[in-house]
This record gives structure tokens, C-alpha cells and sequence, in this order.
């Protein structure tokens, strides 16, 4: 359907819509309707070929996703497709009223009546590669769920402390409320700030239809996307990915993990985004705190730390001084995965090959220390 419509309101399909138009209102000699014709045919052609070669060249893994002029992106409510995480298998994703991922696709009120908690992240809490009940929060889930307690998933691609302020800001605005809300920082989090740095929220967007249209032509049209990728992030971010601050796109995850250790990249680029982390975690801390939602924050470790064996890494130090100092739980995953056990055997039993991911043993590892965390939280509340 969305295809459909993509073709339908078309800049090509339009221009052939108004050619015909004007045909039909000024008139012309029959050479010139021959003229006038072919063009026509030749437009609407191309609008679906467009439309087409979008259909066969995309994998359907970013059509439950979009943006949001409030919180940058996130993902689509009360949706259910098939997808797959770079060249793995497919699975099925779904997402709840709120935008989170989900078992299936469900009405979640924005207080529950029972305890809720939340687990927040990026793609590793996402569970990119896996479908819901493999997930961290699917997990914990099954684990927890048997006792009256909701998990939430709140766990989208490419997150940052500035992103999970400004979409639990908006969701708190709503009158939303959970118990508790367990946030896993990832190293990456640091240059998705530099990233994000340009952003602005817009709460009431006065041409709100115009990045709809443009996320629909982006996910459903060849010439849009391909122009897009090529210009667009270009002209709106100047420290996009795609920008010559970071080179080119390989350099940029080259040194997405770097700022622990390497100085010159710290010095470049790590000390600004370690800043606006911790200015955005500590704004959403204070949310949380006035609202009566308990924080925990966990952080783990890259396979690049895994390999070096960085411990203690300028990471946990961070965060961990951060949550000390305002009283929240600090959760460290680095010990998990930082062991007597050798870095390459740790990569192999808990990542994807050559992917930052946690595999299906990764993701099962995390859950239960987390799951563990929550329980021995809830047996503190209750003495």
C-alpha cells in the first residue's frame, strides 16, 4: 500500500497529471498531442519503474522505523514485518501504541497497572538480528512477566543519551510513568552525540507533512533515496557520518570505539560527546527524579575493549563516578565479558562474526545479569 501511494503522489506521476491538464484545458494540434502523450507515458513510466526498483533493491529492515521531529527517529506504532540485520537470517519485529518493540502488536497504556519496568539501549537492546523474545527485554520478560511485572523494550538503533532524554522527556509530558527504567550506555554513544549535536526538537512542527512525505518517497522510491543518502545528510549535519570531519563512512566506524584509549581521538571529537552525554543523562536523571521513576544505568564493552582487556576503561569510570554522585544504581557488564576467559574466545561465544552484536548467548548473558539486578532490587523495596 505504502508503495502504492509512493507511486501515486510521485513528482513524475504529478508532472504527468498536470501536463495532462493542461492538455485537456488548452488544446493542440495532433502532432503535439502525440508529443504530449509520449511525455506522459514516458513520466508515469519512470514513476513506477522508480517505485519498482525501490521494491526490489530494499530489504524491508528500516520500513518499521522513522523519524520524528521531536526525538530524531524511532519506530513506527502498532506495527508487524518481516526484517533481517545485515546478511543474517529473517525475522519478525513488532511494535507496540508506543513505538516500542513488542511480542506482537498491542495497546500499552501509558501507566500500567501493575509494576512496569524499562529497558533502554541502542541496537543492543534492540536485539538487532533477533526477533522479540530474544532480546534482552524478551527475556526478562518471560523471566518476570509470570509475576505481574510488564517489560518494556525500549530499545532503538543508534541511540544516545540526547535521544533517550528528549523521547522519555516527550513520553513523560504524556503522562507516562514507570517504576523503573535500566538504561545500557554503549561506547558508541559518544560519537552518536557528535552526530546528534545539530538536532533540535520540535515539539510542533509546522510542515510535519513534509518529512512524512519525505520519509515515505526515502523508504519507497530508488532516485530519492540514492539522492538523499548522496546530498541530504550532508546539507543538514555537518558532522554526519557521511561528513569529511570523519573522513569517509569507513573511518567513521574505524574510530566509533576509540575514545577510551586512543587521546587523539578523544581530544578530537571524544571529550565533546562524553560532555553532551553526561549533560543529557543528568537532565534525564532529573526528569526521572521528579517524577518518582527509579534510574539504573549499565555500561559494557566493545569487542575493541574486549580485545585489549581495558580494564578499568575510561567508560566505566565515567559513568560509574556520574551514578555515585546522584545515587543511582551502577550496573558494570565489562567484568562479564572481561575475564580469565581469552578476549577471542569471549568474541566467539557471545558476538556476531565481524558485527559489534551480541549473539544469541550474548544477548542471554545480559539478560540474566540485568534480570538478576532487577530482582535483587525489588527484594530490597519489599524488606
Amino acid at each position: 500500500m505504502e508503495y502504492v501511494l509512493a507511486g501515486a503522489v510521485h513528482p513524475l506521476t504529478l508532472s504527468a497529471v498536470l501536463i495532462l491538464f493542461l492538455f485537456r484545458r488548452i488544446g493542440t494540434t495532433p502532432t503535439r498531442k502525440l508529443v504530449l502523450f509520449n511525455v506522459i507515458v514516458i513520466l508515469l513510466f519512470f514513476a513506477i519503474f522508480d517505485v519498482l526498483a525501490a521494491a526490489l533493491s530494499t530489504v524491508n529492515d528500516n520500513l518499521f522505523r522513522c523519524d520524528s521531529p521531536i526525538y530524531h527517529h524511532g519506530l513506527k506504532p502498532s506495527e508487524e514485518r518481516v526484517t533481517r540485520w545485515g546478511f543474517g537470517a529473517p525475522y519478525r519485529v513488532a511494535t507496540n501504541s508506543l513505538g516500542m518493540l513488542d511480542e506482537k502488536p498491542r495497546t500499552v497504556p501509558l501507566k500500567a497497572p501493575g509494576k512496569r519496568i524499562v529497558i533502554a539501549g541502542d541496537s543492543f537492546v534492540e536485539g538487532v538480528g533477533y526477533p522479540y523474545e530474544k532480546t534482552i527485554p524478551g527475556i526478562i520478560a518471560r523471566h518476570l512477566g509470570p509475576r505481574g511485572i510488564e517489560i518494556l523494550n525500549a530499545g532503538t538503533v543508534s541511540y544516545s543519551p540526547k535521544l533517550y532524554y528528549l523521547r522519555f522527556k516527550h513520553l513523560v509530558e504524556q503522562g507516562f510513568f514507570a517504576d523503573d527504567v535500566y538504561l545500557l550506555l554503549d561506547i558508541g554513544d559518544i560519537q552518536d552525540e557528535i552526530v546528534y549535536a545539530y538536532f533540535v526538537s520540535d515539539n510542533d512542527p509546522p510542515f510535519a507533512f513534509v518529512e512524512k512525505a519525505r520519509l515515505l518517497f526515502y523508504q519507497h522510491t530508488f532516485l530519492f533515496r540514492t539522492l538523499w543518502d548522496r546530498f541530504g545528510p550532508l546539507t543538514e549535519n555537518p558532522r554526519s557520518e557521511f561528513s569529511p570531519f570523519w573522513g569517509n563512512l569507513g573511518e567513521y566506524y574505524r574510530v566509533r570505539p576509540l575514545w577510551t584509549f586512543d587521546e587523539h581521538e578523544f581530544e578530537r571529537w571524544g571529550k565533546e560527546g562524553l560532555s553532551l552525554a553526561l549533560d543529557y543523562t543528568d537532565r534525564l536523571a532529573k526528569i526521572f527524579a521528579d517524577h518518582g521513576i527509579r534510574f539504573h544505568i549499565s555500561v559494557h564493552p566493545w569487542r575493541t575493549q574486549i580485545e585489549r582487556r581495558e580494564l578499568p576503561s575510561r567508560q566505566q569510570e565515567v559513568w560509574q563516578k556520574f551514578c555515585e554522585e546522584r545515587g543511582i544504581e551502577f550496573i558494570d557488564l565489562f567484568p562479564l565479558f572481561i575475564n580469565e576467559i581469552p578476549p577471542s574466545e569471549v568474541i566467539s561465544r557471545y558476538f556476531f562474526p565481524d558485527d559489534i552484536h551480541w549473539n544469541e548467548n550474548g544477548l542471554a548473558l545480559v539478560a540474566a545479569q540485568i534480570s538478576q539486578k532487577i530482582e535483587m532490587g525489588s527484594a530490597a523495596l519489599e524488606r
